[in-house]
């Protein structure tokens, strides 16, 4: 994956530069926002991959999940994504849905399905169909996790306007609350049984947590 860290490295940079230049906020709000995006980014991926991995949708031939390459290679190039995501949703997209979408989907299926060709940095496992169908509630999930107070109080104010749906809104506002990294609670699953296993087994969990992190190199 060398050359999709250097496309990441180069698309960060141009982020940076872009986001210095901006006007209206001072550095220090735009810095922070972006920051947080880069974050979620890093978190948001690590989930996915935990769960489409381990469920044998894709792989990444050359950082196998957890290692210490995965780390510090897979994750900050999830990080640029979710920084990209927001970055084209808000300037690009004006924050209307229908211009968010056309601002940011078809740029980045292309940009990063097109630059995978190339690079060969995942091999999926599933038709390509399936592959282009989640490329929607992956924005999504991204845009959405950046944005969950302005959701949230949307359907606070529709449980104003409509009160004779109010429960169905509440149970709505729950869901988004977490729904847009519902994939944890199957992470943390995951981890609780390789652990339980681990104990049954008389298994040294840090033997076991080393070799995740050395594996692949």
């Amino acid at each position: 994956m060398i050359l999709s860290r250097y496309i990441a490295l180069v698309v960060f940079l141009i982020l940076s530069i872009v986001i210095a230049r901006e006007k209206g906020l001072p550095l220090s709000q735009r810095i922070m926002r972006h920051s947080i995006a880069f974050m979620e980014g890093m978190v948001g991926g690590l989930i996915i991959d935990s769960i489409g991995i381990n469920a044998g949708y894709y792989y990444f031939p050359r950082q196998p999940l957890y290692s210490l390459s995965y780390f510090a290679i897979v994750l900050p190039c999830w990080g640029v994504f979710g920084m990209l995501t927001n970055y084209l949703w808000t300037r690009v997209g004006k924050e209307k849905f229908m211009k968010g979408l056309i601002a940011t989907l078809p740029f980045l299926f292309a940009f990063y399905e097109g630059s995978n060709i190339i690079t060969g940095s995942w091999v999926y496992t599933v038709p390509f169909y399936w592959v282009a169908l989640g490329w929607m509630p992956l924005v999504m999930t991204f845009v959405g996790c950046h944005r969950r107070k302005k959701v949230v109080q949307k359907i606070d104010s529709l449980m104003v306007q409509y009160p004779q749906y109010g429960v169905s809104l509440k149970v709505l506002r729950a869901l988004i609350i977490v729904v847009m990294f519902p994939l944890l609670f199957v992470s943390l699953l995951k981890l609780v049984k390789d652990f339980r296993v681990l104990r049954d087994e008389h298994i040294s969990t840090r033997a076991y947590v080393k070799e995740l992190l050395l594996m692949g190199n």
